[in-house]
């Protein structure tokens, strides 16, 4: 018997006039391609819940990349509060699929609302879902700072070489066990889009480059806790020409007083209060920045580009981005805003 799951609703974010904005300005909102199976949500079932026989609901907001993957996911309610339906939500959202909102004829990212019902399962306890184990035994960590990834040059060289040929992009994404080095195996393929062109074989390689955290924040290993990555294979990468990466998400940045430290005395002295400089870099092993030069400084002369391009070692990339692209080998606008604080009023 597998459990009673109703369908999954979908509906633009609109709890904020900036997001209604957002709504309006698409032509196609974002449509389904492809949802989680039965099997899907039970391998993500709250342990204490599905032992108490209890069933739950969560609303998650999501980013829908240009590739149809969910990104920055976050709980918007759980009930009942603190059984773990949000974060099991959370960890569901790999599995989702979309077509991308359009805007002016061209895919644009848009965010999504999605309400998760996990209703009252009626498996006898106990039972097993290939490949995840015993339910109740099972963990996911979701959101992994990775430690290595792959490069960008390593997916390019993984790529399926029959899709290669048809000049055909698509995505898997597998379900792995962390090592007690942290790094992957055991991995199971748990989506291919489109099925039989080897980007779900393609994928299994390019896990074995992948290592993470050895323990978990409350210090407990990592060792046979699971982990799910999508695999993004955009056909825009057989073209030298290109680089397709993701969407940065920030492992370290400078602290404001990094930045105020950074401030060139010679523009404080010149009464320049403020100053916006953007970089351009590539992203080198660990999603650290290398090679760094000013794009753009305004206002111009005054050292701040310097003093940015000096403040490149404090920055970090997550080296593999949420929706799936390698991060390693790519290039990145980076902008840093320099202000002063106002000075203080005088004392009458």
């Amino acid at each position: 018997m597998k459990p009673k799951i109703s369908a999954f609703a979908l509906c633009l974010l609109a709890s904020s006039a900036e997001a209604k904005d957002e709504a309006t300005r698409l032509d196609v909102r974002p449509d389904w391609l492809k949802r989680p199976d039965a099997a899907d949500v039970l391998a993500v079932w709250p342990s204490a819940a599905w032992i108490k026989g209890l069933g739950g609901r969560a609303v998650i907001s999501c980013r829908v990349t240009l590739q149809g993957a969910l990104a920055d996911c976050s709980v918007n309610r759980e009930e009942p509060v603190g059984a773990g339906f949000g974060a099991a939500a959370i960890a569901l959202s790999p599995q989702f699929l979309m077509k991308p909102g359009i805007r002016d004829g061209k895919p644009v990212e848009s965010t999504v609302r999605i309400p998760i019902s996990f209703q009252t399962p009626d498996l006898p306890m106990g039972s097993h879902i290939p490949g995840a184990g015993t339910l109740g035994n099972s963990m996911t960590l979701t959101n992994v700072n990775w430690i290595a990834a792959p490069t960008y040059d390593e997916v390019v060289a993984a790529y399926p070489e029959k899709a290669r040929l048809k000049g055909l992009g698509g995505r898997a994404t597998l379900d792995c066990e962390f090592r007690p080095s942290g790094g992957l195996g055991d991995c199971n393929m748990i989506q291919e889009e489109p099925k039989g062109q080897g980007f779900a074989t393609a994928a299994k390689v390019l896990a074995q480059r992948f290592v993470g955290p050895e323990t978990l924040p409350n210090g407990a290993s990592t060792r046979g806790v699971s982990t799910q990555i999508t695999f993004v294979f955009d056909s825009d990468m057989l073209d030298p020409a290109k680089r397709v990466v993701g969407k940065a998400s920030w492992a370290k940045l400078p602290s404001g007083g990094d930045v105020a430290a950074g401030y060139p005395v010679a523009a404080a002295k010149a009464g320049v209060r403020s100053a916006r400089v953007v970089m351009l870099c590539e992203i080198g092993e660990q999603g650290r920045l290398a090679g760094c030069s000013a794009d753009s400084e305004e206002p111009g002369g005054h050292g701040f580009a310097a003093s940015a391009i000096a403040m490149s070692p404090l920055f970090q990339v997550k080296p593999w981005s949420d929706e799936g692209l390698p991060m390693i080998g790519g290039k990145i606008r980076v902008p840093i805003r320099f202000q002063l604080p106002e000075p203080a009023a005088a004392s009458k």
